[in-house]
């Protein structure tokens, strides 16, 4: 029983491949996703590129470059109110963003009152 490997694109194409789905993503007005990337790079789905992303070699810096690419993105959609509330939904869920929790209520305050006797 043999296995086949499939060999993965070096970090040039993928460079390369990044550059144009970025690109397409700002011809046809579309935000850029994790998914959309990774179908892009011929992979399966996010997870398998977040796997590769998390290598130590030159590809794997690409990548996660790449997925600061499509944070930023995402961020910057923050600030347009038309796409705010979508965009905080993907920062939440997709990049580990959380709403920062309110802070304490101040426990009970004692005021004391003394007499000047002079």
């Amino acid at each position: 029983m043999s296995t086949k490997r499939t060999a993965r694109p070096c970090a040039a194409a993928y460079e390369a491949q990044v550059g144009e789905y970025f690109e397409w993503c700002q011809e046809t007005g579309r935000h850029p996703s994790l998914p959309g990337l990774a179908l892009a790079l011929g992979l399966e789905g996010r997870a398998q590129l977040e796997r590769l992303a998390a290598g130590g070699d030159k590809t794997a810096s690409v990548l996660r470059r790449a997925l600061s690419r499509v944070e930023e993105a995402n961020l910057q959609s923050l600030y347009q109110k038309d796409t705010a509330s979508s965009a905080k939904f993907l920062l939440q869920s997709c990049f580990g963003y959380a709403e920062r929790p309110a802070p304490a209520a101040p426990g009970d305050i004692t005021v004391s009152i003394v007499e000047d006797e002079t």
